[in-house]
């Protein structure tokens, strides 16, 4: 049967309707997305710029912070075999990208307004802080990655150890 050429109109706005729902949707969707991989607002840091010696000191701690990073990453692999080694790892994570997160705050490292000093190092500091966050996000995509494909191997691997050396501690049997 053909359509009633009265109710087109009706037809028309209903589809509309039907597609400006869709698209709010999907426009809710992606800006949550989105909003979650930027993380939390950061309002604009406020307060004098740092001096050259508290850009020293902000140099030092990231560097320190790179070489926690380092050593905890490298650690995670005699731990990996451990029950909850993935969770301690995890939570270790966030907190050492917020105290990432407070360094920059107390550096102003994200702060626009020009350097009165004239002595920088702020902006290199900054480039310094992303590429050890870059380094971060990439030992936690492989931890993630081998959380979800392979831990169960090294859970078994350590639970076989731990039963030959088990094993080797008993009393030999008498015959």
């Amino acid at each position: 049967m053909p359509r009633d050429p009265r109710y087109k109109p009706y037809r028309t706005a209903l589809w509309l309707l039907y597609f400006a729902v869709i698209a709010v949707a999907l426009a809710v969707v992606v800006t949550s997305v989105v909003r979650n991989l930027r993380g939390p607002h950061r309002p604009p840091a406020t307060g004098a710029l740092p001096t050259r010696a508290a850009l020293r000191v902000c140099v030092t701690e990231l560097e320190a912070l790179h070489a926690e990073q380092n050593e905890r990453a490298w650690r995670l692999g005699d731990e990996i075999g451990e029950k909850d080694a993935i969770q301690r790892w995890e939570i270790w994570a966030r907190e050492w990208e917020q105290r990432v997160d407070d360094l920059a705050d107390r550096c102003r490292l994200d702060a626009a307004d020009p350097d009165p000093q004239g002595f920088g190092g702020r902006k290199e500091l900054a480039r310094a802080r992303d590429a050890v966050l870059e380094l971060h996000r990439a030992y936690r995509a492989q931890v993630n990655r081998f959380a979800q494909e392979e831990a169960n191997l090294a859970r078994q691997a350590a639970g076989s150890l731990r039963e030959a050396r088990e094993a080797l501690a008993r009393p030999p049997e008498r015959r």
